[in-house]
């Protein structure tokens, strides 16, 4: 069950991460805003609280994973915003998606207690040389696009410290609870962001819309349903954790940058001049084939028991 649940999850996430390249470069240019967008809505789970839905938490340490898993989630959705402004869509996504499961067979057998078998090490082998493959572009040696690279890497380090976190509240609560309190603190945080001027000035009415920006209006529909998406892949996939290996949903990811390969391969072709305006060359799609099939191949023998 938890298989099916997290292919749908990055299958979803796969249309979100388009849509998250279209609104930064149309819609909300500032990342800090974008993650403000993201992670204020959270705050409703407190209206929960009152009614005694949830268990009280039995120590302080309990608080500070909680504080953990919510506060890097929020970091990692800043880290991959950032890097979506630098560089291609087409390269976070696999990035992320590749450096995550990396560190999550590590950070899952420190302190899950996850046993890495011989074949889940040579998997994480191929997720290194595939990241490597989808990060080497000649077109991309300037600063902002290692820069771009960088943050992508942060990201996944970010999200991976996130998820295992959560695997290990989600042991202790079950599901529900620990949704509610893993993801509280990415709340708080998107609250702390109306001290950014950015952010604040996206309540001023008088604010007209930078040139070739959408309406106001339209602005937040498009952002509405991008993070409604999101929201709705990110608890398939965090209770696809919860049901399973922690480590082999993220590593599943492998489908969710496989279709956003293929979906940014399909826009820049028939849509060059409008959302994502990515060239591929006969070399880059041989060289992303090739990572996909490297990564693709390792996420294999991660599956492998």
């Amino acid at each position: 069950m938890w298989l099916s649940i997290a292919l749908l999850g990055n299958g979803i996430l796969a249309i979100v991460g388009i849509l998250d390249k279209f609104i930064l470069s149309k819609s909300v240019p500032k990342p800090v805003v974008f993650v403000f967008y993201s992670t204020i809505f959270v705050l409703p789970l407190f209206l929960i609280l009152p009614f005694g839905w949830t268990q009280i938490p039995n120590t302080t340490f309990d608080y500070l994973v909680f504080a953990i898993s919510g506060g890097c989630f929020a970091l990692g959705l800043w880290a991959m915003y950032t890097a979506l402004e630098k560089i291609e869509v087409s390269r976070v996504g696999p990035l992320i998606g590749a450096a995550a499961p990396f560190f999550i067979l590590f950070l899952s057998r420190i302190f899950l207690g996850e046993k890495l078998s011989y074949y889940a090490l040579l998997g994480a082998l191929f997720l290194i040389v595939g990241c490597l493959v989808i990060s080497f572009e000649k077109k991309n040696q300037s600063s902002i696009g290692r820069g771009g690279l960088w943050w992508a890497a942060l990201a996944g380090l970010l999200f991976a410290i996130s998820h295992v976190s959560a695997k290990y509240v989600y042991g202790m609560y079950g599901f529900f609870d620990g949704f509610v309190f893993t993801k509280l603190p990415v709340g708080v945080f998107g609250a702390a962001l109306l001290l950014d001027p950015d952010v604040r000035a996206i309540f001023n009415k008088k604010q007209k819309p930078a040139p070739g920006q959408p309406p106001k209006k339209n602005q937040l529909l498009l952002v509405a349903g991008d993070m409604l998406l999101g929201v709705t892949a990110t608890i398939l996939l965090q209770y696809a954790m919860a049901l399973g290996s922690v480590t082999l949903v993220n590593a599943l990811a492998g489908v969710q940058y496989a279709l956003l390969i293929v979906f940014t391969a399909l826009i820049s072709k028939f849509f060059p001049n409008n959302i994502l305006k990515e060239k591929f060359t006969l070399q880059s799609v041989i060289r992303k084939g090739m990572a996909v099939s490297v990564i693709a191949f390792g996420l294999v023998l991660l599956i492998i028991k």
